[in-house]
């Protein structure tokens, strides 16, 4: 099932229109929270994992949730599974943030949480109920119990994901950004433009979240904020995109969100080889061995989003063209793009063992 089709009969202005709303709802709410944030406590102090070195309000998430929801209701594109499961699952998942960021949740109780939330995005109407043979195009059904454990398997990645992601001022939100952007290409390209608007929505509120967020940041989104955004960009995905006929218009946001992929997959592979816990945090992930190399904070934030940039528009292409020649591409981009990381010693194991490089117990959180 793909989304609900964009009405040919509206202007340019009406489709950019959710875009533009939550911009300005995010510009204007995110230091409102700045302020209700200071004025309860609710900041980040600085640890031995931290790259701020001064305390920091920390419920920019509950500002880029409002305003995406909000955007989405004021131009009227309130239809569809997408839209249910943002609202309802993007709501629980904030909740379960917002605990965390306050109090400090064990692993294993906000990975209940997470779980729960992809629950609510399948019974929102959101299953990844078949796959495609890139090469053939031959569909395959899956079983509804696999359906189901997959679609929540994949909502509760992509929440980590960005989570794990959320190291540096602007890093995350900026990655989001160009996913969700990139999303609303592919969507549009694949026939899928009922996801357009919640695409737009997102990528519109980390716009105007930015601004207090790039470094040096006034405010984070904190837990709250990366696992709203990780759902919404499973959502998204999830409806306008995996379930598309067209398997290469998958390959675009994959892309795009390949650094913080490799990332992820990356710290769970030194953890493990360490003895450490999966869930425990370390000050070893990308952009902390860049930062180590002499960038500087914003450099490897502009380095990373510029990476970003051109791995989703080689997704693009590779979307465009037929799979026989986009496969290759995408094969090759990606395979000289891990020789650098590989190269420049970015995935090196060496120095795993140094204890300094180890978090703290308790909060397993990438900053």
């Amino acid at each position: 099932m793909t989304g609900v089709p964009v009405p040919k009969g509206e202007s340019s202005m009406q489709q950019v229109l959710p875009f533009v709303a939550a911009f300005a709802l995010s510009l204007a709410l995110t230091p409102v929270m700045r302020w209700v944030a200071r004025r309860t406590g609710a900041v980040a102090y600085p640890n031995s994992r931290s790259v701020h070195r001064y305390p920091i309000p920390y419920l920019g998430g509950v500002a880029i949730f409002a305003a995406s929801v909000a955007a989405v209701v004021v131009s009227g594109f309130r239809d569809g599974p997408s839209w249910r499961a943002l609202l309802l699952g993007g709501l629980f998942i904030l909740v379960v943030g917002l605990i965390d960021d306050l109090i400090t949740l064990k692993p294993w109780q906000k990975l209940i949480g997470q779980v729960i939330s992809g629950a609510i995005v399948v019974a929102a109407g959101i299953r990844i109920s078949f796959i495609t043979n890139p090469v053939s195009g031959e569909i395959h059904l899956l079983p509804d119990w696999i359906a189901v454990g997959f679609t929540v398997f994949w909502v509760v990645s992509f929440e980590n994901l960005i989570n794990l992601s959320d190291g540096l001022d602007g890093l995350a939100a900026g990655v989001v950004g160009i996913a969700s952007t990139v999303m609303t290409l592919s969507a549009v390209r694949s026939g899928n433009a009922g996801v357009v608007p919640q695409a737009l929505a997102i990528a519109g509120a980390v716009a105007g979240f930015l601004p207090y967020n790039f470094h040096p940041a006034r405010i984070f989104m904190g837990d709250a904020g990366a696992m709203y955004l990780g759902l919404a960009l499973a959502c998204i995905s999830a409806e306008g995109l995996v379930k598309s006929t067209a398997a290469m218009a998958l390959l675009a946001p994959i892309l795009a969100l390949l650094v913080p992929i490799s990332d992820a997959a990356f710290a769970i592979v030194r953890r493990r080889l360490a003895g450490q816990p999966v869930s425990r945090a370390d000050h070893d992930h990308i952009h902390h061995r860049l930062l180590e190399m002499g960038l500087s904070h914003r450099q490897v934030v502009l380095l990373i989003y510029g990476v970003s940039v051109l791995l989703g528009g080689l997704g693009l292409f590779s979307s465009l063209v037929p799979v026989e020649m986009g496969a290759p591409a995408a094969i090759i981009g990606v395979s000289a793009l891990y020789l650098i990381c590989w190269r420049f010693g970015l995935f090196s194991l060496k120095g795993l063992y140094d204890k300094q490089k180890l978090g703290d117990k308790g909060r397993p959180s990438s900053r």
